[in-house]
């Protein structure tokens, strides 16, 4: 049943991995790249040379504020250099000409501007304009901006001002945004000198509340799924389908050659290299400098976890029984899970939940090794491990462009570090449940199919 269950799954995984380029659009086929905002850079300089104005931008700031209504207020605030800056002091109709022929003349991602007004303000030239319908109501009085969103395939929205602001109406809190922007609890900024947010992705959304709880950021994440509907579930799939599949696999090959394990060394054995696996996370860590964020404290976690286990299954492996490898396993993840989402606020506390599943699917290993060697049930801890990848990108969809291909392989690499981990994780597991005298985990006979 096991082997036949394997060679599905497989077949499963490679219908998926040759359907993966349906999912992904060619670099051809996208359109050509559009300026967020038209007037901060190279555009604004071409269009005043074919006025006869010719201007050098020094620096720009563009500044988005979406109102309760979803109308967004656009202000562009553009230094130019002196001499130009003086002319347009002199000619304000001049400025406008300009400023209008680079909106008609150049791709310009706004296509919708209303009430556009330039003015100087010393060397500093200011252009705002309105936006409608950028937003719209979603549960709980949470605004969410839909505005930079497109399913569909579009080119690259590349940011042409220094910085690019987002906040939402005065005294709102940010509760969701991409992962590349920086974000100070009121408003996500792009920098185009930041190479991670120097464009805007196909797939982004913003939203905003009237306070940070979590109560708030639930509602916006059930906001963002009502919005997004069916594309979400899309999105998921072409990220996850692939991982969670070479999970399965991986999963069902280490049950398979449970049976060679049917030897008399015992947990003492296994025990220190478990340990010695943890110290060597532990120095990972360290090499990357992880010593800051949610992220981080799970990662840390998961490494003292694999310490402390394994040196408890070598000094006293009688203490560890079935459910308190499951509670060491999943007990500190959950509580540090929690934990950090309250204390680390930011625009996707839900990372520390992306982390546990990730981690928690390493050390479930244990008592699924065990559960196997003592006949008890291993579907429940099966499942819970292969829907690890799900787990962790669930958080981060709608993933846009590439950054599904990026991902989905991304979770493949961990797929298959958590697989050697694992099944060195299961063995010490095996031999914990090989010791004679203990009670059968609860749960039912052995599900042979996992």
């Amino acid at each position: 049943m096991r082997s036949r269950t394997l060679a599905l799954v497989t077949l499963a995984l490679l219908v998926a991995l040759a359907g993966l380029p349906v999912g992904i659009a060619p670099a051809e086929a996208r359109p050509p790249p559009e300026a967020v905002c038209g007037v901060c850079g190279e555009a604004f300089e071409e269009a005043g040379d074919a006025a006869g104005v010719p201007l050098t931008v020094e620096s720009s700031t563009l500044r988005v504020r979406v109102g309760d209504d979803g109308v967004g207020t656009w202000t562009a605030r553009v230094e130019l250099d002196d001499d130009s800056a003086a002319t347009f002091r002199e000619n304000p109709e001049q400025l406008d000409r300009v400023v209008r022929g680079t909106f008609d003349d150049y791709r310009v991602f706004t296509d919708d501007r209303r009430r556009l007004e330039t003015r100087m303000d010393g060397d500093t030239a200011v252009v705002t304009f309105e936006v409608p319908e950028m937003a719209s109501r979603g549960y709980g009085d949470v605004l969410v901006v839909d505005y930079f969103h497109d399913d569909g395939v579009r080119g690259t929205v590349y940011v042409d001002a220094d910085r690019f602001t987002v906040t939402g109406p005065e005294g709102s809190s940010l509760l969701t945004a991409p992962a590349e922007t920086r974000t100070n609890g009121t408003a996500a900024v792009w920098s185009a000198a930041d190479e991670g947010a120097s464009s805007i992705g196909s797939q982004t959304y913003l939203t905003f509340g009237p306070d940070a709880g979590l109560a708030t950021t639930a509602a916006a994440y059930a906001s963002l799924a009502a919005d997004s509907g069916p594309g979400v579930l899309t999105n998921l799939a072409w990220v996850a389908v692939v991982p969670t599949l070479v999970l399965i696999v991986g999963v069902l090959l280490v049950r398979q050659f449970d049976r060679r394990f049917d030897d008399e060394r015992g947990a003492r054995r296994f025990g220190p290299p478990v340990a010695a696996l943890g110290v060597m996370w532990g120095l990972c860590l360290l090499v990357v400098q992880a010593f800051s964020g949610s992220a981080a404290a799970v990662a840390w976690l998961l490494a003292l976890q694999l310490v402390a286990l394994g040196v408890v299954s070598a000094a006293r492996p009688e203490a560890l029984g079935f459910r308190r490898l499951v509670a060491a396993a999943v007990g500190p993840q959950v509580a540090l899970a929690v934990a950090t989402a309250i204390s680390m606020p930011g625009a996707n506390p839900w990372v520390s939940f992306s982390a546990f599943a990730l981690a928690t699917a390493i050390v479930l290993f244990l008592p699924l090794g065990y559960a196997a060697r003592r006949g008890g049930s291993t579907r429940l801890l099966s499942l819970a491990i292969v829907a690890a990848p799900t787990a962790f990108a669930l958080p981060m969809v709608p993933v846009g462009g590439y950054g599904v291909l990026f991902v989905g392989v991304l979770l493949v690499v961990w797929v298959l570090v958590t697989l050697a981990t694992g099944s060195l994780v299961y063995r010490l597991g095996w031999a914990l449940g090989g010791r004679t005298g203990d009670r059968r985990p609860s749960g039912g006979t052995t599900d042979a199919a996992t």
